[in-house]
């Protein structure tokens, strides 16, 4: 049976708009070997009008929460295996575990959970945008509160 010429026309751009889609998805849909994940526990408090120059760059996130003093306690970087989870030490004998969880339109899915000792303070899932941040308000430390800010880079 022969097709309409017009008709052959739309089917063969109907197949070429379904591959291109197809294949655009395939691509979206692939996932990082690695998530560079960067902790930055930062001290806040009300105690004076300290603003650590370490972090101007969150300047505008921090001034949300309205304390005057932010000064950062800790700052690490490590490499986490897709699908796997590292552990971040936060000062007061606290420990944060960060699991990748997905890659989707550009936004990483971190779940997050914030123990001492044994006890439970957070657990939680953020989503980030790649190279982006997040600040997540964390328990009484030293006077003030701490506050965590999580970054992920995807490799």
């Amino acid at each position: 049976m022969k097709l309409p010429k017009n008709l052959r026309r739309r089917v063969l751009l109907f197949s070429l708009l379904s591959f291109i889609v197809a294949a655009g998805r395939g691509a979206a849909q692939k996932q990082p070997q690695i998530v560079q994940v960067k902790i930055g526990t930062i001290l806040a408090s009300n105690k004076n009008d300290e603003f650590d120059a370490k972090l101007k760059g969150l300047e505008n996130q921090l001034r949300v929460l309205k304390y005057r003093s932010y000064r950062l306690l800790k700052d690490e970087s490590q490499n986490v295996p897709w699908q796997g989870s590292k552990v971040f030490e936060i000062p007061g004998g606290r420990s944060l575990m960060v699991a990748l969880q997905e890659f989707q339109d550009n936004r990483i899915g971190l779940k997050v959970r914030l123990t001492e000792g044994q006890k439970p303070l957070l657990d939680t899932t953020v989503r980030i945008a790649n190279r982006g941040n997040f600040i997540l308000g964390g328990p009484p430390h030293e006077g003030g509160v701490l506050v965590l800010s999580i970054s992920a880079v995807a490799q």
